[in-house]
Protein backbone atom coordinates (compact mmCIF):
# COMPACT_ATOMS: atom_id res chain seq x y z
CA UNK A 1 0.00 0.00 0.00
CA UNK A 2 1.17 3.18 -0.74
CA UNK A 3 -0.45 6.23 1.55
CA UNK A 4 -0.14 9.56 0.44
CA UNK A 5 -0.60 12.18 3.16
CA UNK A 6 -1.42 15.99 0.78
CA UNK A 7 -0.32 18.63 3.11
CA UNK A 8 0.02 21.78 0.75
CA UNK A 9 -2.86 23.83 1.71
CA UNK A 10 -3.03 27.63 3.44
CA UNK A 11 -4.94 26.02 6.60
CA UNK A 12 -6.70 29.72 6.35
CA UNK A 13 -9.43 28.09 9.40
CA UNK A 14 -6.44 27.13 11.89
CA UNK A 15 -4.20 29.87 11.58
CA UNK A 16 -4.74 31.52 14.40
CA UNK A 17 -3.18 28.27 16.23
CA UNK A 18 0.21 28.07 13.36
CA UNK A 19 0.59 28.28 10.09
CA UNK A 20 1.60 24.69 9.12
CA UNK A 21 -1.46 23.15 9.84
CA UNK A 22 -0.13 19.62 10.43
CA UNK A 23 2.50 20.71 13.31
CA UNK A 24 -0.35 22.27 15.25
CA UNK A 25 -0.03 21.33 18.13
CA UNK A 26 -3.09 19.56 20.14
CA UNK A 27 -2.51 18.76 24.08
CA UNK A 28 1.57 18.50 23.16
CA UNK A 29 0.98 16.64 19.72
CA UNK A 30 0.91 17.72 16.36
CA UNK A 31 -2.40 17.36 14.26
CA UNK A 32 -0.41 15.40 11.85
CA UNK A 33 0.72 12.98 14.91
CA UNK A 34 -3.31 12.33 15.94
CA UNK A 35 -4.41 11.15 12.78
CA UNK A 36 -0.83 9.15 12.88
CA UNK A 37 -1.66 7.65 15.66
CA UNK A 38 -5.47 6.59 14.75
CA UNK A 39 -4.17 5.09 11.36
CA UNK A 40 -0.91 3.05 12.94
CA UNK A 41 -2.64 -0.18 13.23
CA UNK A 42 -3.32 0.03 9.67
CA UNK A 43 0.03 0.82 8.09
CA UNK A 44 2.31 -2.69 7.32
CA UNK A 45 5.89 -2.89 7.30
CA UNK A 46 6.34 -2.66 3.56
CA UNK A 47 3.91 0.23 2.83
CA UNK A 48 5.48 3.34 1.84
CA UNK A 49 4.55 6.88 3.28
CA UNK A 50 4.55 9.78 1.19
CA UNK A 51 4.04 13.19 2.10
CA UNK A 52 3.16 16.18 -0.21
CA UNK A 53 3.76 20.19 0.72
CA UNK A 54 5.12 23.46 -0.68
CA UNK A 55 8.50 23.96 -0.53
CA UNK A 56 7.96 26.90 1.58
CA UNK A 57 6.76 25.25 4.15
CA UNK A 58 9.39 22.34 4.01
CA UNK A 59 12.36 25.13 4.54
CA UNK A 60 10.91 27.31 6.93
CA UNK A 61 9.17 24.39 8.92
CA UNK A 62 12.01 21.90 8.78
CA UNK A 63 9.45 19.64 7.63
CA UNK A 64 11.32 16.68 7.35
CA UNK A 65 12.89 16.36 10.32
CA UNK A 66 9.27 17.22 12.11
CA UNK A 67 8.62 14.34 10.12
CA UNK A 68 10.71 11.76 11.24
CA UNK A 69 10.06 12.81 14.90
CA UNK A 70 6.64 12.05 14.40
CA UNK A 71 6.77 8.66 13.04
CA UNK A 72 9.12 7.83 15.74
CA UNK A 73 6.77 9.61 18.80
CA UNK A 74 4.04 7.07 16.95
CA UNK A 75 6.30 4.05 16.26
CA UNK A 76 5.90 4.37 12.76
CA UNK A 77 9.08 2.63 11.58
CA UNK A 78 8.43 3.43 7.61
CA UNK A 79 10.62 4.99 5.40
CA UNK A 80 9.40 8.16 4.62
CA UNK A 81 9.48 9.84 1.15
CA UNK A 82 8.78 14.30 1.12
CA UNK A 83 7.49 15.80 -1.90
CA UNK A 84 7.50 19.65 -2.11
CA UNK A 85 5.51 22.06 -4.38
CA UNK A 86 6.64 25.26 -6.08
CA UNK A 87 3.41 27.45 -4.10
CA UNK A 88 0.31 25.89 -3.70
CA UNK A 89 -1.41 22.97 -5.79
CA UNK A 90 -5.07 23.90 -7.04
CA UNK A 91 -6.59 21.28 -4.79
CA UNK A 92 -6.17 18.10 -2.59
CA UNK A 93 -6.04 16.19 -6.42
CA UNK A 94 -3.50 18.82 -7.56
CA UNK A 95 -1.42 18.15 -4.71
CA UNK A 96 -1.52 14.79 -5.10
CA UNK A 97 -0.63 14.87 -8.74
CA UNK A 98 3.35 15.74 -7.45
CA UNK A 99 3.44 12.21 -7.11
CA UNK A 100 2.61 11.16 -10.15
CA UNK A 101 5.96 9.46 -10.57
CA UNK A 102 6.04 7.21 -7.64
CA UNK A 103 2.39 5.88 -8.71
CA UNK A 104 2.99 4.12 -11.52
CA UNK A 105 2.30 -0.03 -10.50
CA UNK A 106 -0.19 -1.87 -9.21
CA UNK A 107 0.33 -1.47 -6.07
CA UNK A 108 -2.70 0.43 -3.67
CA UNK A 109 -2.98 3.60 -3.06
CA UNK A 110 -5.04 5.34 -0.01
CA UNK A 111 -4.95 8.98 0.12
CA UNK A 112 -5.71 10.35 3.81
CA UNK A 113 -6.89 13.66 5.06
CA UNK A 114 -4.50 15.07 7.55
CA UNK A 115 -6.65 17.46 9.19
CA UNK A 116 -8.20 14.37 11.58
CA UNK A 117 -8.47 11.97 14.20
CA UNK A 118 -10.33 8.79 12.94
CA UNK A 119 -10.91 4.63 13.02
CA UNK A 120 -12.77 3.23 10.22
CA UNK A 121 -12.79 -0.06 8.61
CA UNK A 122 -10.20 -1.21 6.35
CA UNK A 123 -10.50 -4.50 3.85
CA UNK A 124 -7.85 -6.46 4.19
CA UNK A 125 -6.90 -6.68 0.15
CA UNK A 126 -8.95 -5.01 -2.61
CA UNK A 127 -9.95 -6.77 -5.38
CA UNK A 128 -8.85 -5.05 -8.81
CA UNK A 129 -10.64 -2.45 -10.66
CA UNK A 130 -12.10 -1.12 -6.62
CA UNK A 131 -11.49 0.61 -3.81
CA UNK A 132 -12.81 2.19 -0.54
CA UNK A 133 -13.97 5.10 0.95
CA UNK A 134 -15.01 5.28 4.35
CA UNK A 135 -18.09 7.19 5.06
CA UNK A 136 -19.95 8.76 8.22
CA UNK A 137 -23.36 10.92 8.43
CA UNK A 138 -23.05 14.45 7.85
CA UNK A 139 -25.93 16.71 7.66
CA UNK A 140 -23.80 19.54 6.29
CA UNK A 141 -22.69 21.01 2.51
CA UNK A 142 -18.86 21.15 3.76
CA UNK A 143 -17.36 17.14 2.55
CA UNK A 144 -17.27 14.97 -0.12
CA UNK A 145 -21.10 12.77 -0.31
CA UNK A 146 -21.64 9.75 -2.20
CA UNK A 147 -24.46 8.30 -3.24
CA UNK A 148 -25.03 4.24 -2.63
CA UNK A 149 -26.95 2.18 -4.83
CA UNK A 150 -26.97 -2.09 -4.01
CA UNK A 151 -23.93 -1.60 -1.19
CA UNK A 152 -21.41 0.17 -3.82
CA UNK A 153 -20.81 4.03 -4.38
CA UNK A 154 -21.73 5.73 -7.70
CA UNK A 155 -21.39 9.22 -7.71
CA UNK A 156 -19.01 11.46 -4.90
CA UNK A 157 -19.90 15.09 -4.93
CA UNK A 158 -18.09 17.73 -3.10
CA UNK A 159 -19.63 20.10 -1.15
CA UNK A 160 -23.68 19.16 -2.31
CA UNK A 161 -25.00 16.92 0.22
CA UNK A 162 -26.90 14.34 -1.89
CA UNK A 163 -27.08 11.29 0.64
CA UNK A 164 -26.31 13.07 3.97
CA UNK A 165 -23.05 10.31 3.95
CA UNK A 166 -19.85 11.91 3.90
CA UNK A 167 -16.81 10.73 2.94
CA UNK A 168 -14.02 10.78 5.73
CA UNK A 169 -11.82 12.12 4.05
CA UNK A 170 -9.80 8.69 3.18
CA UNK A 171 -9.64 7.55 -0.75
CA UNK A 172 -8.14 4.28 -1.62
CA UNK A 173 -8.16 2.92 -4.81
CA UNK A 174 -7.07 -0.71 -6.11
CA UNK A 175 -4.03 0.63 -8.19
CA UNK A 176 -2.18 3.37 -7.95
CA UNK A 177 -1.40 4.16 -11.49
CA UNK A 178 -5.78 4.12 -11.74
CA UNK A 179 -5.56 7.29 -9.05
CA UNK A 180 -2.85 9.23 -11.40
CA UNK A 181 -5.43 8.60 -14.51
CA UNK A 182 -8.64 9.72 -12.45
CA UNK A 183 -6.84 13.21 -11.68
CA UNK A 184 -5.53 13.79 -15.35
CA UNK A 185 -8.91 13.33 -16.52
CA UNK A 186 -10.39 15.33 -14.03
CA UNK A 187 -7.79 18.09 -15.29
CA UNK A 188 -8.70 17.24 -18.67
CA UNK A 189 -12.43 17.71 -17.88
CA UNK A 190 -12.15 20.77 -15.82
CA UNK A 191 -13.80 19.18 -13.25
CA UNK A 192 -13.14 21.87 -10.48
CA UNK A 193 -15.40 22.46 -7.11
CA UNK A 194 -14.91 26.71 -6.03
CA UNK A 195 -11.67 26.33 -8.25
CA UNK A 196 -9.93 23.91 -6.89
CA UNK A 197 -10.09 19.68 -7.64
CA UNK A 198 -11.11 17.43 -5.15
CA UNK A 199 -10.17 13.92 -4.75
CA UNK A 200 -13.71 12.29 -4.12
CA UNK A 201 -14.91 13.97 -7.54
CA UNK A 202 -11.90 12.52 -9.03
CA UNK A 203 -12.98 8.85 -8.25
CA UNK A 204 -15.55 9.50 -10.90
CA UNK A 205 -13.71 8.96 -13.39
CA UNK A 206 -12.98 5.45 -12.56
CA UNK A 207 -16.57 4.31 -11.55
CA UNK A 208 -17.18 5.51 -15.50
CA UNK A 209 -14.48 2.81 -15.88
CA UNK A 210 -16.49 0.27 -14.35
CA UNK A 211 -14.17 0.35 -10.92
CA UNK A 212 -16.37 -0.38 -7.57
CA UNK A 213 -16.02 1.61 -4.63
CA UNK A 214 -17.47 0.44 -1.53
CA UNK A 215 -18.02 2.09 1.84
CA UNK A 216 -16.64 1.31 4.97
CA UNK A 217 -17.67 1.87 8.46
CA UNK A 218 -16.40 4.82 10.99
CA UNK A 219 -16.28 4.37 14.03
CA UNK A 220 -14.66 7.71 15.06
CA UNK A 221 -13.53 11.03 13.46
CA UNK A 222 -12.63 14.28 14.64
CA UNK A 223 -12.65 16.85 12.21
CA UNK A 224 -9.30 18.99 13.17
CA UNK A 225 -9.24 21.30 10.27
CA UNK A 226 -10.93 23.65 11.96
CA UNK A 227 -10.41 25.88 15.75
CA UNK A 228 -14.27 24.59 17.06
CA UNK A 229 -13.47 20.76 15.78
CA UNK A 230 -9.98 21.19 17.51
CA UNK A 231 -11.66 22.76 20.43
CA UNK A 232 -13.69 19.84 20.75
CA UNK A 233 -11.17 16.82 20.39
CA UNK A 234 -8.91 18.66 22.89
CA UNK A 235 -11.40 17.70 25.65
CA UNK A 236 -11.15 14.07 24.70
CA UNK A 237 -7.52 13.99 23.59
CA UNK A 238 -5.79 13.54 27.61
CA UNK A 239 -8.54 10.29 27.91
CA UNK A 240 -7.12 9.53 24.23
CA UNK A 241 -3.09 10.08 24.51
CA UNK A 242 -1.04 7.07 24.14
CA UNK A 243 -3.71 4.94 22.78
CA UNK A 244 -2.80 3.22 19.23
CA UNK A 245 -6.60 1.87 17.22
Amino acid sequence: MIWIFPMAGRGTRTKELGEFKPFIEIDGVKMLGWLLRSIAGRIKEVDELIFITTSEYSEQFNVYSGLEDVLRDEGITNSLELITTDGVPQGPSATVYHAASHLVSDEPAIVVNCDQYIDFDMPEDMPQRSGFLPVYAQFGEKSSYVEIVGGVITRVVEKQNISNLASAGVYAVSDSRALVRAIEKQFEKKQLTNNEFYIGPALNNLIYEGYRFYPTAVRAKYDLGNVTGIDLFEAFAESISGAKL
